[in-house]
């Protein structure tokens, strides 16, 4: 698990195609400090597992679903990225559980920046099958950082971004036509399909509801 909370950005240092998934490997240095071979992190949004480490960064894997539904699979070589190492017991959740399971690739509409130093507005497209879980002040992780969704419209969503996220991560150099990982908040995801499963049951008809003192 994650919270969103970027601790380092890293640049890609080569991606290798090799059907039916791929290679990538990242330079950075914080996070070597407590990755191991073997161990999670999540790039862009995307638990991934190290399976090569030197003195300057990490190797990892992409199965074909991860190219699919990501966007590592279209990462340049200097491509900066969001690193983030998972939760341990005991460390504070900063932003808002997030798994690492991205649920699709979004393109940018519009990101307008007059300034630096000033708040900006990224809005994102909505895919029908994401809408049950994208309302205003919901929780959502794009490129693995934690954001509120500030307002939905038909064609997509709105976040604000601060200039401490804008500097700290690679959102800042997102512009329209650009895609971001997107995951949508794990609670949402569960209710809805709990609600989905029991529905399908007929538990959750008028009948049964007023049997549970519900008028």
């Amino acid at each position: 698990m994650f919270s969103g909370i970027i601790q380092e950005l890293g640049r890609v240092r080569y991606l290798r195609k090799r059907a039916p998934g791929a290679r990538l490997f990242i330079d950075c240095e914080q996070v070597l400090d407590q990755l191991q071979a073997g161990g999670s992190v999540a790039v862009n949004g995307v638990c991934l597992t190290c399976e090569e480490l030197d003195s300057q960064g990490f190797a990892a894997s992409l199965l074909g679903e991860t190219l699919a539904v990501s966007n590592l699979g279209r990462l340049k070589s200097g491509a900066r990225v969001n690193l983030e190492l998972p939760l341990r017991m005991g460390d504070p959740i900063g932003g808002h559980l997030l798994q690492g399971h991205v649920d699709a690739s979004l393109a940018v509409l519009s990101f307008p920046r007059a300034r630096a130093e000033q708040d900006a507005t990224l809005v994102c497209e909505l895919p029908e099958e994401l809408k049950p879980f994208v309302f205003s002040g919901a929780s959502i992780g794009l490129n693995g950082v934690s954001l509120t969704v500030r307002s939905v419209v038909d064609a997509g969503f709105s976040v604000n971004l601060i200039p401490e996220t804008l500097a700290r991560t690679n959102l800042g150099e997102l512009k329209a036509g650009a895609e971001v990982n997107c995951e949508v908040d794990l609670i949402i995801k569960s209710v809805y399909h709990s609600l989905q499963v029991r529905a399908a049951k007929g538990e959750l008809s008028s009948e049964a509801l007023g049997r549970l003192g519900y008028d």
